[in-house]
């Protein structure tokens, strides 16, 4: 497509107006090449991405040991171990040093979200190699 048989409709103007001079000379030319659908695409990825916030993946198990519960929220840098046993909370931190997960203990307070009596957090500092059992 040439640059003078290009044509920006209302809403794709209001898009052009928005964008710096650098932009609008990136948005012209990506017009050209791949459409303007596409460019304008480009371009309101580009506007709307520092405005939105990265939100953390959270993930939670909850694991029956015993007569006890053991519910096991991580993210991807916390460790949150919550059970109305110390010893299963103990253990399950002694199994996952041993398979190599490097954590440190840190402050947490309970939540209206945390069902069993004890809490324990972790800050997870990294992954090595897995501790040999001989």
């Amino acid at each position: 497509m040439d640059l003078q048989e290009l044509e920006i409709l209302e809403n794709e103007f209001d898009l052009f107006v928005a964008l710096d001079d650098e932009q609008k000379i990136e948005f012209l030319f990506d017009a050209a090449e791949i459409g303007i659908e596409a460019s304008a695409l480009k371009q309101v990825s580009r506007l709307v991405s520092p405005m939105t916030k990265k939100i953390p993946i959270v993930q939670t198990q909850d694991f029956q040991v015993g007569k006890y519960r053991l519910c096991v929220t991580t993210t991807q840098t916390e460790l949150y171990l919550n059970s109305n046993s110390l010893r299963v909370i103990k253990k399950y931190v002694n199994k996952v040093i041993n398979d190599g997960l490097i954590i440190k203990r840190i402050e947490s307070d309970k939540t209206e979200f945390d069902m069993y009596k004890y809490l324990r957090a972790y800050k997870i500092i990294g992954l090595g190699n897995p501790f040999c059992s001989n």
